[in-house]
């Protein structure tokens, strides 16, 4: 994909892939059978085409990084331990823009065997006037056993999740202090705790059984997002 796409074409293609998915539903919530997840067969489903700013959009290939390393180059977003993207943003505006990832948009690997991932919280970020930002965008895994992110493959950010089951914790973690940004550069094993705590929640519903009341216990006990 080259670096000049159009945002009018980037949302064309969301919108097609999206309504593909919502084609062919299959309304499993079950944990461990969610479509796409864990070790379910089948496609990731979205409820939500993906929300931009119309000042601000991807461009270029989205690629991964390597994964558990905590990048010094803009590192946004929640997770990290097995999924760590590279993505550029470009603001052609004579204005700065906010872009902004949706929490519960899932994010398709595009090379079979290896991870998707789950952008577990909204995320913001800032980009100048016409500049392109470049971001290691931290995220979750949702099929736990399967090879983490790689320089050499590609991802595709299809939608919101379908999964109630799995919209139900984004909703519970929507207030909670869990971005990267909020422990630099102090406090990174910190963030690696919480995170490594947050990817075992995610594998019980896309692998488990669900959530357990410690799951929710240590949920409930995160930090509110400072205002």
């Amino acid at each position: 994909m080259k670096k000049n796409i159009l945002l009018v074409a980037f949302s064309f293609l969301v919108v097609v892939s999206f309504l593909s998915c919502q084609k062919h539903k299959s309304g499993n919530d079950d944990p461990g059978n969610i479509p796409g997840m864990g070790d379910a067969g089948g496609e990731l489903e979205v409820e939500d085409t993906l929300s931009f700013p119309i000042e601000s959009f991807f461009v270029g290939d989205i690629a991964g990084c390597e994964a558990n390393i905590i990048p010094a180059d803009n590192p946004v977003g929640s997770g990290g331990e097995w999924v760590i993207l590279d993505v550029s943003i470009q603001n052609i505006t004579g204005n700065g823009a906010d872009f902004y990832l949706l929490g519960g948009s899932v994010i398709e690997c595009q090379t079979e065997g290896y991870q998707h991932a789950i952008c577990i919280q909204r995320i913001d970020i800032f980009v100048e006037a016409e500049t392109t930002k470049t971001c290691k965008l931290l995220v979750y895994c949702i099929n736990k056993g399967r090879s983490g992110s790689s320089p050499d493959i590609t991802y595709l950010i299809k939608g919101v999740s379908s999964s109630n089951r799995m919209m139900r914790l984004v909703e519970a973690l929507a207030n909670k202090k869990i971005d990267i940004r909020d422990y630099l550069p102090d406090n990174k094993n910190e963030f690696k705790e919480i995170s490594k705590e947050i990817q075992d929640i995610v594998w019980a519903i896309t692998n488990g059984s669900g959530l357990s009341d410690e799951d929710w216990t240590f949920i409930n006990s995160l930090p509110l997002i400072e205002k």
